[in-house]
């Protein structure tokens, strides 16, 4: 199961765009407001619509902030907001190779009170799917950005979990900004009473096993780690070969990156409870700015991390990484260019950072002022100009001080000419 394309108008910057996509690990990269974000958000629209007809799941809509609109000036100093409508965000859906869903998500009028769905096979599929205890159902996220500050919402999804007390609270709050932490604390307690009174809970051993087995493969761990619920403390606790602490005290990456493999693992236990296999897992989860608060090890890590973890789930990624670019193998490479174009780029696994910089991300490896300095020590040099490479190397001394492996470079290069110059 993977998402095979995407048709994007008029959705917030957005006025056109259609990407392709494959399964495993796909990449969305580009400069800031090239898209990204806006791209992951309006697949997690169109994915809500999957949920139409599922009780109890309320779905992610088109409204009036994502509209686009075009400011035109009137007069000296005024200016008129018109609105580019219809609004629509689809999909192509592949099952298998005999099935597929094509579908939209349509507000025709800024003023309209709901989002309508344009191809509703997806939906009565989806429905029986989730009414049928026998089938597996696929995970289906958006961990968004928002995920590393917003992850202690209270009470979040609680009044519907009342009332749908099931596996299908697994898609509850799936395709939203924030995170919802109460519950998978509450069901982590719930286990642990289970387990203590039961022994072993077939669900909890799945959800730490998809824990220890991500945190293994990131951290390069010899043991695998454990997450568990300690009454002492009152909430979860992570314990690897280094440290034992609860959650809430680890830095600010740890817990961005705990939280979101937590929430990923108490959905598929949620939609699963029998299963046994991580191989299993199917599905499709959207992830805003994965190197967000990441250590360069981690980054250098995560996206190869996941793919073990979830070998049949398919990944729509957004980053800035150059590092992530490098580490992640057979990845589709989406280059976003003005929020209009689209560049699909050959894999660059192994690539060094710096040739990504220039070729991938068309960057620059080092900052400018470096650049400027190194560049004009270079031209004098080639003009035998060397008192003024020797002046603009003191220049680049007060920038980079004169311990930096640059500023050797250049003053060895200025003073071996030198050297050939009287010779």
């Amino acid at each position: 199961m993977y998402l095979k394309k995407i048709h994007i108008e008029n959705y917030k910057a957005i006025e056109k765009l259609d990407i392709e996509l494959k399964p495993g690990v796909n990449l969305l990269i580009g400069d800031n407001g090239a898209g990204k974000t806006s791209i992951l958000e309006a697949i997690a629209v169109a994915l809500g619509g999957m949920f139409v007809n599922v009780a109890g799941v309320s779905t992610k809509n088109i409204v009036k902030e994502d509209v686009r609109f075009i400011v035109k000036p009137l007069g000296d100093s005024s200016t008129s907001i018109e609105y580019c409508e219809p609004v629509s965000t689809g999909c192509i859906l592949h099952i298998s190779d005999s099935e597929e869903f094509t579908w939209s998500r349509i507000k025709k009028e800024v003023s309209a009170a709901h989002t309508k769905i344009d191809g509703k096979d997806v939906c009565v599929w989806m429905k029986k799917l989730t009414n049928n205890s026998e089938t597996s159902l696929p995970l289906i996220s958006f961990q968004s950005a928002a995920r590393a500050w917003r992850v202690r919402r209270g009470d979040f999804g609680t009044e519907l979990k009342k009332k749908l007390d099931d596996r299908r609270c697994g898609y509850i709050g799936c395709l939203d900004s924030s995170m919802d932490v109460k519950s998978i604390q509450q069901w982590c307690l719930k286990q642990e009473v289970m387990r203590s009174n039961k022994g072993t809970v077939r669900e909890y051993e799945m959800f730490k096993n998809i824990v220890a087995s991500f945190m293994r493969e990131i951290n390069e761990l010899d043991d695998f780690p454990v997450v568990y619920y300690s009454p002492q403390f009152d909430e979860l606790i992570y314990k690897d070969d280094n440290a034992e602490m609860p959650i809430s005290k680890l830095s600010a990456g740890y817990q961005s990156l705990l939280w979101m493999i937590m929430d990923l693992a108490y959905r598929v236990c949620m939609l699963n409870p029998e299963l046994n296999d991580r191989e299993q897992i199917t599905g499709i989860v959207l992830i805003d700015e994965i190197d967000l608060h990441l250590h360069p090890k981690w980054q250098w890590n995560v996206t190869e991390a996941l793919r073990k973890t979830f070998e049949n789930v398919q990944f729509i990624i957004a980053t800035h990484s150059p590092i992530v670019i490098s580490a992640s193998k057979e990845a589709n490479l989406v280059l976003l260019e003005n929020e209009q174009e689209v560049k699909y780029l050959p894999d660059c696994y192994g690539y060094e950072v710096e040739d990504i910089l220039k070729f991938r991300q068309e960057s620059r490896s080092r900052p400018k002022i470096v650049k400027e300095l190194v560049d004009q020590i270079e031209a004098a040099i080639d003009d035998m100009e060397f008192k003024t490479a020797s002046d603009v190397l003191e220049k680049l001394k007060a920038v980079l001080g004169e311990d930096n492996s640059e500023y050797k470079k250049m003053a060895g290069m200025v003073e071996d000419a030198r050297l050939i110059e009287e010779c």
